[in-house]
């Protein structure tokens, strides 16, 4: 038994030592080749860099914008209010009327100011009857000085008073201040209103004005006179220039006020509604591209990929400077770039690639998406 298994050990113990023997006394010179002519036979093997297809662009120049969103808002917003008090015998407008200056909008009870009206203008003849009696008194030396002084005084506050008496019966015919819209009409028919009574809203939308906030970090980017669009929500697009920017930011959103007037806007154009505003800031080179071709590095930053002129896939990262409906114009791509239009999602920067350009892409198995269609044709258009 012991024999038996003195055998078996020493059988083990000699394969070992004959398999450590072939390990250890090989020539490491010959390792080396062996792994040489692997990577030789690896290379024969045919391994193809893949394709890829690439379109050659340059920088052009293009206008940066400051984008702000915001409203229209009418040149003036006027509130029509009662001069006098009484009740409102009628109303001559209706909400959303345009009218001119000076039209009727209400006409408020005369009551007893036709009466007053030619009291004062009774006192106003006796008045100046006085006067001349004393004038022609005094030329004859028969009245003092003092007494033609007060019958002027007199005449003077008879006439004040007619005037007063008419201003008031005038005042019962309330009129437009402007031309405008009449928006709003709380008063109506049978209400007693008082002085400084609010009887009607016009709106003045000859000129209109676009307002937004533009963020402090931005403000610098705007100046007074520049011209701006403002495209409307409701698919309209209207130019104006900045006349306003406020001097001191709002505490709350540290944003300051701009103004886009539009001198003559469309008649159709109504107010309140939601604006975006693009007033330009500087000119810069960038590139027009698709936003197909845009890729994401392995730390989340937004670029493209392009190819070297050793054939090397090249991450970009882009900061958008506008967009369009072809696509977006960015900057950080170096001038006369052979950008990836197809493939840039199957390869990584650093890997050898085959570049096919655009117009040889027949060659390519897949095709190009419409939005890189698109933006091709607008390219080769521009340029």
């Amino acid at each position: 038994m012991n024999k038996s298994l003195f055998v078996a050990l020493f059988a083990v113990v000699a394969l070992v030592l004959w398999m450590l023997s072939g390990q250890f006394g090989a020539n490491p010179e010959n390792n080396k080749t062996n792994a040489e002519e692997g990577t030789a036979e690896t290379r024969s093997a045919g391994v193809v860099a893949m394709k890829v297809q690439t379109r050659r662009q340059s920088a052009r120049e293009v206008t940066r914008e400051v984008i702000v969103q915001g409203q229209v808002e009418p040149i003036k917003v006027v509130a029509v209010k009662s001069e006098t008090a009484g009740s409102i015998e009628s109303i001559s407008v209706t909400k959303g009327q345009r009218v001119e200056k000076d039209d009727v909008i209400a006409t408020i009870s005369a009551d007893n100011r036709n009466a007053l009206l030619t009291v004062a203008q009774a006192s106003l003849i006796q008045a100046r009857n006085e006067y001349d009696g004393a004038e022609k008194l005094a030329k004859q030396g028969l009245q003092s000085k003092f007494n033609l002084e007060s019958a002027a005084a007199k005449l003077e506050s008879a006439r004040a008073q007619v005037s007063a008496a008419e201003l008031e019966l005038d005042n019962t015919i309330v009129r437009a201040p402007l031309a405008g819209i009449v928006d709003e009409l709380p008063a109506e028919t049978g209400d007693f209103v008082d002085r400084g009574n609010h009887i009607a809203t016009l709106i003045d939308n000859s000129q209109l004005l676009i307002t937004g906030q533009v963020p402090q970090q931005n403000i610098s980017d705007v100046a007074m006179g520049a011209e701006a669009t403002a495209d409307l929500i409701t698919g309209e697009t209207l130019t104006g220039t900045v006349n306003y920017v406020s001097s001191m930011a709002d505490i709350a959103t540290r944003s300051f006020r701009v103004e886009v007037l539009v001198s003559d806007p469309p008649d159709r154009t109504r107010t309140g509604i939601s604006a975006e505003i693009r007033i330009p800031a500087e000119k810069i080179l960038a590139h027009l591209i698709s936003p197909a071709i845009l890729a994401l590095d392995e730390s989340g930053t937004l670029g493209i990929k392009s190819v070297n002129d050793k054939d090397e896939v090249v991450f970009h990262a882009i900061e958008v400077v506008k967009t369009e409906s072809n696509g977006a114009w960015v900057t950080g791509i170096p001038d006369n770039t052979e950008i990836i239009t197809l493939g840039q999602g199957f390869v990584n920067a650093g890997e050898v690639v085959q570049a096919v350009p655009e117009s040889d892409s027949d060659s390519v198995d897949d095709k190009p998406v419409s939005g890189q269609a698109r933006l091709t044709e607008s390219t080769d258009r521009d340029s």
